[in-house]
This record gives C-alpha cells, sequence and structure tokens, in this order.
C-alpha cells in the first residue's frame, strides 16, 4: 500500500501506511496463487483508495463509523465491493465473472463515488469459446 501516491490510485491518501515492520512473504504468497485479484483493508481510516500492484487490486475501505477518528469535514465512507459470478446455459452458478467497487458517503445525499471496475475475466482471465445457434 505504501507503494502508491496521486499518480497512481483512484481514492485518497491522507495518512501515513500502518502495516507490520517484518515482511511476512503475505502478498508474494497472493501473488504466486494467481488467482487473488483484490484486497481490501480498513485500518487507516484517511485512505479510500485502491491501486493495482503485480496484478492485485490493493484497496482501502475509508473510514465508516463515528466511534474512531476521521476528519473534519471529510464524510464517513463505506466501500461497496460487488463481485459479479457467471452462470452455466443449465443456470447453475460458476466463478467470478468480475469484481467491481465504489464508495458511499455519509453525506446528505448518501454519494456514490470512485466506482471502478477492478477486474474482469473478459480482459485477464480465461476466454470461452464463443458458440453460435442455441
Amino acid at each position: 500500500y505504501s507503494s502508491f501516491d496521486a499518480s497512481n490510485l483512484t481514492g485518497v491518501k491522507q495518512e501515513g501506511i500502518s502495516s507490520a515492520s517484518i515482511n511476512s512473504g503475505f502478498f508474494a504468497t497472493m501473488v504466486e496463487a494467481g488467482d487473488v485479484k483484490a484486497v481490501f483493508t480498513g485500518h487507516d481510516h484517511l485512505n479510500d483508495f485502491c491501486g493495482e500492484l503485480t496484478g492485485i487490486q490493493l484497496c482501502y475501505a475509508g473510514g465508516f463509523g463515528y466511534h474512531a477518528y476521521g476528519k473534519a469535514g471529510w464524510s464517513r465512507r463505506a466501500r461497496v465491493v460487488s463481485a459479479y459470478l457467471e452462470k452455466t446455459v443449465e443456470g447453475e452458478w460458476e466463478g467470478v465473472k468480475s469484481i467491481k467497487t465504489w464508495k458511499r458517503l455519509d453525506d446528505q445525499y448518501l454519494s456514490t463515488t470512485d466506482t471502478q471496475v477492478l477486474w474482469n475475466k473478459g480482459s485477464t482471465g480465461r476466454r470461452r469459446k464463443r458458440t453460435t445457434g442455441v
């Protein structure tokens, strides 16, 4: 998360990154697995950004609750994540087709901001052979 700046993220980075001082190798394991597309965290309440690193989207949730610190004039917010699933011809659920996210603000309009598609199987995953007919 600390490698992102205004040039390579969507959202805002308003405070330092709170992470472990020891590299456990967890991120390298996720990259090696090859099927991790996005990771979400919420510890730093004034960060609400997403950025891509080595094929994985790393996203902060933003500060939602009023029981912890925030920033005057900056609406509390919650990150919404929607995973769209594929269906077989028979109507059975299959794997994830795409992952989309946005933030919902606790303002007078319950505004949404920073809508983005984090991952889409059609552009980076295994493609299906298109068939015609039925």
